[in-house]
This record gives C-alpha cells, structure tokens and sequence, in this order.
C-alpha cells in the first residue's frame, strides 16, 4: 500500500452508462498517505453513491499494452505483413466511443501503446477490408490491463506475446 494507486475501472465510465464524472482518476494517481482516520492501509478518494471503481498499484500497470498480430491470422486473411494491417484505437469524448484516425501496424507485428493501460481497437486490411474479432458482437478487440495481447486464429485476442516476439 505504499506506493500511489491508478484507478483501471469504474461503474461510473460512460460505456457502463454511468456519467464520468471520474475522469480524474483515470489519468492521475492516489498518493499514498499515511493513513485516514487511524487506517494505515488506505486511499481517500471521491466516490460517487452507487459506483464501483478498481484500483491497482501503479507500478502493476507500467508499460503500457503491446498488441502483436500472430502469422496464422494473418495467413488467415491472406496477408503476408504485419504492415498491411491499420489499426484504430477507440477513445472516448463527450461520453460517446469514436474511433481515432488508423495508425500502420509496425513491421515486426507490434503496436506499442506505451501509455495506455487499456485498448479497445479495429482492424483494417488492405482497401479498407474490416478485419474482425470474432469474439465480441461489434468487431472490436479489446485488452482491458497492461500487457502482451496477440491478435490469433481467425479472430480473437489471446493474453500474452506470440512465440516468436521479442517482446
């Protein structure tokens, strides 16, 4: 507990329909403190009634999300080339999901997100070919923690890096 603590959900976040009024948290950490009210082991902060957050240590959540693309999916969809795919990274503004502008996939298969402790993305081949996750309803990928993901098989996002990675 002694060190700061970052906030990596709450009830409160727009695509639970709650009203963001948390935001703060999300960006910035809780310092540790020297206890509240004769609590050693405790963070003070504000919480809305009814809400839920989740809070890690913040050194848990350095380095940010690595998303790497396995040769089957892309064997699977006929491409030879991690840079043939353009991913699109899902913000939110205004309480509403938009798709930022596509960035190319890296070469060596990795899209490094240094920063980012979370991704909701898409995936877009060659001509704009929408390359699906089979695993959710809207096509999207997500990874909801720091970490390796690999886009695999025909679709889906499997927790780790791909045995060949240099992660």
């Amino acid at each position: 507990w002694n060190e700061p603590m970052r906030c990596v959900l709450d009830s409160d976040e727009a695509r639970f329909g709650g009203q963001c009024r948390l935001e703060h948290g999300h960006a910035h950490c809780f310092p540790p403190l020297h206890g509240v009210e004769g609590r050693p082991n405790s963070v003070k902060l504000y919480m809305p009634a009814r809400t839920v957050q989740v809070l890690v240590k913040d050194s848990l959540l350095q380095g940010g999300v690595r998303i790497h693309i396995a040769p089957e999916f892309l064997a699977e969809h006929g491409l030879t080339s991690p840079s043939e795919i353009d991913v699109s990274l899902q913000a939110w503004q205004d309480g509403k999901p938009v798709l930022q502008p596509p960035v190319k996939m890296g070469a060596d298969g990795c899209l490094r997100l240094a920063e980012s402790f979370d991704a909701t993305f898409k995936l877009e081949g060659p001509g704009g070919k929408e390359l699906k996750s089979n695993a959710s309803l809207d096509g999207l990928f997500r990874a909801y923690f720091p970490g390796d993901y690999t886009v695999s098989g025909i679709g889906y996002l499997r927790n780790g890096a791909p045995a060949t990675a240099g992660a």
